[in-house]
C-alpha cells in the first residue's frame, strides 16, 4: 500500500509523514546505518487468529487504515527517519504459526539495526510474533534477558491452545515459553474487563504472577505503577489491543467494550512508558475497519502511535 496525503509544501516545517516515509524491503532496511532515530512500521495481515477465536472478522485491513491516518501527520523532528516494510507479513492458507515466525524473524533483524519497531495488525495474535522477535534479540545480547510486557487490553489472552493458537492464546504461549526457558514472565495488563474474562483466566493470570489492573481502576494508576516495570527490564513490549477503549471511541474492534477506558486515560500512562530509556517496541492490534464509523478507531490509534514515537525520541510539542 502506498503512502499518500495532503501536500502543503516541501519545506521542513510543512512536511507530513507520507512525504518522508521510505518503503523498503527487509534486505534494503538491513543496509541502512545502525545509528540515528529510526522508526520502522511492520504490517501484519491477519484475520486467522480472530477466526479461530470465533471473533468478528475484519482486522486484516487494520494496518491499511492506520497508514491512511498516519500519512497526514506533520513532521516535528526531521532527524526522525520513517521507514515502512514494503511487504506486509501475511497469513497464507490459514498458516498462522508460520506468519508469527516470519514476524518474529523480522522483528529480531530490525532490532539488530536499532529501529524503533512499530508492528500494526491484524489480530492480537501479532503479539506472539512480536514478543518472540524481541526475546530472540534479547537472548543474543544477554544470557539473562529481561523483557517486560505492558499490555492495554480488556482481555488476558491466556486461553488454552492445545488445538492451535489464536488471538486469545498469545500470552499463555509466552508464559509457557518463558517457563520452558527459565526466563521471568513479566506480563502487566491495563484495562481488564471483569466480565470479559472467565474465572479460570483470572486464576491462570494469578498463578503466573501477572500484574493486572481493571479498567474501572485506571484513574488510580500512575508512574508508581509503571516505573517499576520499566526499571526491572531491559526491553519493553508495549502492546495495545484496541478493544481496551470505550465503544464510542473505538467501535471498529473485534470485541467492543461498553465500559472500556478513555483515550486520555491511556495517553497519561503511555507518556510515562514512552519516555523510557529502555529498548521499546510498540504494537497495535484488532482494528476492524468494516465496523469503524468514520475511521474513528484508526484515527485514535494512529494518534497514540505517533504520540509514543515522538515521546520516545524526546520530541515535545509545545
Amino acid at each position: 500500500m502506498d503512502w499518500n496525503g495532503r501536500i502543503d509544501g516541501y519545506e521542513d516545517d510543512l512536511l507530513r509523514i507520507h512525504q518522508v516515509v521510505q518503503a523498503k524491503t527487509l534486505e534494503e532496511l538491513m543496509q541502512e546505518p545502525d545509528d540515528g532515530k529510526k522508526v520502522c512500521f511492520v504490517s501484519y495481515n491477519s484475520n486467522e487468529g480472530i477466526r479461530r477465536n470465533n471473533g468478528r472478522l475484519g482486522a486484516a485491513d487494520g494496518w491499511k487504515h492506520l497508514k491512511i491516518a498516519l500519512s497526514n501527520f506533520p513532521i516535528f523532528d526531521t532527524s526522525i527517519k520513517f521507514y515502512d516494510l514494503k511487504t506486509p507479513i501475511d497469513v497464507v492458507g490459514g498458516k498462522l504459526e508460520e506468519a508469527q515466525q516470519q514476524l518474529a524473524d523480522t522483528v529480531t533483524k530490525l532490532k539488530s539495526k536499532n529501529y524503533f519497531v512499530v508492528c500494526m495488525g491484524g489480530g492480537h495474535d501479532i503479539a506472539y510474533g512480536t514478543y518472540t522477535g524481541i526475546m530472540n534479540f534479547a537472548k543474543s545480547k544477554s544470557a539473562d534477558p529481561k523483557v517486560g510486557i505492558i499490555s492495554f487490553d480488556a482481555h488476558f489472552d491466556m486461553r488454552e491452545y492445545s488445538k492451535g493458537a489464536n488471538s486469545g492464546t498469545m500470552f499463555y504461549q509466552i508464559a509457557n515459553d518463558c517457563k520452558r526457558d527459565n526466563i521471568k514472565f513479566d506480563y502487566n495488563v491495563i484495562g481488564i474487563q471483569r466480565f470479559s474474562n472467565t474465572k479460570r483466566l483470572f486464576d491462570r493470570a494469578k498463578n503466573f504472577g501477572v500484574t493486572y489492573f481493571l479498567a474501572e481502576d485506571i484513574e488510580k494508576l500512575s508512574d508508581l505503577n509503571i516505573n517499576p516495570i520499566l526499571e526491572r527490564n531491559d526491553y519493553i513490549h508495549l502492546t495495545i489491543c484496541t478493544d481496551v477503549f470505550h465503544i464510542t471511541c473505538a467501535p471498529g474492534v473485534s470485541a467492543p467494550q461498553t465500559f472500556g477506558i478513555w483515550p486520555r486515560q491511556a495517553i497519561r500512562l503511555l507518556d510515562i512508558i514512552a519516555k523510557t530509556k529502555k529498548n521499546l517496541t510498540l504494537e497495535v492490534a484488532e482494528i476492524s475497519p468494516r465496523y469503524d464509523y468514520d475511521d474513528r478507531t484508526s484515527r485514535l490509534v494512529a494518534n497514540l502511535i505517533y504520540q509514543v514515537i515522538l515521546r520516545y525520541f524526546g520530541c515535545d510539542i509545545k
